[in-house]
This record gives structure tokens, C-alpha cells and sequence, in this order.
């Protein structure tokens, strides 16, 4: 008589193989929550913590970290090692000024995590020692209304160039689409949707390149890690995307992200990245408002889709 009965060890690894089956399904990709030392900002979880004074392994990675993204603009003799200077504490005191957080110099948790948070790779300072975000000039405007006077304190900031009076009316040609893993109609109505966000606030109107003969304003596409810029993507859940202001009109974003139209917790929200990654086309730099769409960081899952009143009032000011 056959025996039917199915052993321990074999119900047990059936067990297990449906366990890593289910938990692929629902982690396809490495969330925000993860520290994993692989992913682009994953280093600087060990470093919570540190201080001026310190000699801590991985310092050397936040100094290259800070300086990718403006912070760290000179040379010194202690660029290249792990040692807690003045200089870097100095460093990260502006940027948790640009991000609201206690200006202490400490790589605390706060600090930390913003600056693991995805974001753009636009510098928030420029490399010719231009202050941009709240570290530099705030831009202050009074709104006068009949039982007062309102102040009110904007963040935006501007790259410091933008297109001429008669460029009002840009052309635009979408590049490489097909690299990411998005549905291409899908991915180019995320996009159109983008410039005609952009268009609803502003003096400028968007049409797309006629002919492969007529010179496109505003390139648009995703590429993966070195593509030619000099400014190479890092994959997934690092630096998301970068764009040259006026008149470059470059704006490129990283195919390795997990994009998504209806993003969760694992995905980046394709229109919010494109609605940012334009904005610096057309002139504008990081605001410090995390509510603005031209706030560098975009964590997975979020999205912006509508310029907020800061990302209006400086549009607005740069073109007035």
C-alpha cells in the first residue's frame, strides 16, 4: 500500500520557498526604511552620531557626499580622510540650516535621515560659491490686505540664468523613454502632464519638436549610471535625477528608479520627478520648503504634483 504521507524536511522547505515567494511579492525593491549599506546613501546610517572631534570610518564618504552637493566647495588637508574638522562641521550646519533642522554641526538622526532621503542631484549651493536655499538670500515679500500688512517669507531660489523674453514658447522632445519601466504612452502623459503643470502658472507655453530638423528647447529622458554628462547616475534610491538650467534645457532621470504613475512605498512618483527636474529647466534651484516641488529630497511613494504658492511665487519672480 502507498504511503501517502508527505515527509517533515520536504513540508518544511515548501514552507519556506512560499515565505520568500510572498515577501518578494510585497519588497520587490529596497524601501526607505531599509539601511542597507548597498543602496547610494546607505553609508551614512553608521554614521549617526558623529561629531567634530571624532576619527570615524565613512566620514571620508559624507565629506565626497557634502561636496556632490555644494557644501564642501574648498580644498583642505583633511578632505580626503575620516577626521571630524571644523570645516565639516561647519558644512553641515549650512545644510541643516537649508533643511530646517538644529543648525548643531552634529550628524544626528534628523540629519542623518534627510540625508539619506532620494533626491535631486542639482547641487543646492553652486560650485562658484553661490548660496542658494535658506543659506542664502531669502527672498521676502509684503502682502498688503485691508486689516493689515501680511509678511510673508518665500524659499525658492534661482540657478541664476533664464530664458530670454521672446523664449517663452519651448519646444520639447522626449529622449529615451523606453529605458524605464514605465508603459511608454503612460510615461509620456506623466510628462506632458508635468510641463503643462508648469505652463498653468506661468508665462510659458510647451509644444512638442515638429520635426527632427527643428532644435528642441527642453530635452527629456532616462538614462542609466554614466551617460555622458559628466554626472553619472548611482541606481536605485540615490540621486533620482538632474537638469541644466537656461539655455542648456537638459533634464535627465535615473532609468534604474522604480518609477511609478500610482506610486507606493517602494516606488518614485515619475510626474513629481519630472514637475521638479523642469522647474530647473526653466531657472529655478532647490527651495528649503519641503512642501515645494523644488525641494530637492522626494521620498518614495510622495508625490507633487501642483506647484505650491512658494514654487509659484518664484517662477513668478524670476519672470515678472
Amino acid at each position: 500500500m502507498a504511503n501517502h504521507k508527505t515527509s517533515f524536511p520536504s513540508l518544511l522547505v515548501l514552507n519556506l520557498i512560499l515565505l520568500v515567494l510572498f515577501m518578494l511579492a510585497i519588497f520587490p525593491y529596497p524601501t526607505l526604511s531599509q539601511t542597507d549599506s548597498t543602496l547610494p546613501f546607505g553609508f551614512l546610517k553608521k554614521l549617526e552620531g558623529c561629531h567634530k572631534g571624532e576619527t570615524v570610518k565613512g566620514l571620508r564618504e559624507a565629506k565626497q557626499y557634502l561636496k556632490k552637493f555644494g557644501y564642501l566647495n574648498v580644498e583642505t588637508r583633511h578632505e580626503n580622510d575620516d577626521e571630524f574638522d571644523d570645516v565639516l562641521e561647519s558644512a553641515i550646519k549650512t545644510y541643516q540650516l537649508n533643511y530646517n533642522l538644529e543648525t548643531n554641526g552634529v550628524l544626528d538622526t534628523p540629519t542623518v535621515k534627510q540625508m539619506m532621503m532620494p533626491r535631486c542631484g542639482v547641487p543646492d549651493i553652486a560650485k562658484d560659491g553661490t548660496t542658494s536655499m535658506k543659506s542664502g538670500m531669502k527672498h521676502q515679500h509684503h502682502v498688503h490686505e485691508k486689516h493689515g500688512s501680511l509678511h510673508i517669507v518665500s524659499h525658492y531660489s534661482f540657478l541664476g540664468t533664464k530664458w530670454p523674453p521672446e523664449k517663452m514658447e519651448l519646444v520639447y522632445q522626449f529622449r529615451n523613454l523606453s529605458a524605464a519601466n514605465v508603459n511608454l504612452a503612460t510615461l509620456e502623459s506623466a510628462c506632458k502632464r508635468a510641463l503643462s503643470s508648469w505652463a498653468a502658472v506661468s508665462k510659458f507655453r510647451f509644444r512638442a519638436q515638429a520635426s527632427v530638423r527643428e532644435r528642441a528647447d527642453i530635452m527629456m529622458g532616462f538614462y542609466r549610471l554614466s551617460h555622458g554628462d559628466g554626472n553619472p547616475f548611482d541606481g536605485p534610491l540615490g540621486v533620482l535625477g538632474h537638469a541644466s538650467g537656461p539655455p542648456g534645457g537638459q533634464a535627465h532621470l535615473d532609468a534604474d528608479e522604480n518609477w511609478s504613475t500610482n506610486p507606493d512605498q517602494s516606488m518614485i512618483d515619475v510626474e513629481t520627478m519630472c514637475l521638479h527636474e523642469l522647474g530647473h529647466v526653466l531657472g529655478l534651484d532647490h527651495s528649503s520648503d519641503t512642501n515645494a516641488v523644488m525641494f530637492s529630497g522626494i521620498a518614495a511613494g510622495q508625490r507633487k504634483r501642483t506647484p505650491t504658492a512658494d514654487d509659484v511665487n518664484g517662477i513668478r519672480a524670476l519672470y515678472s
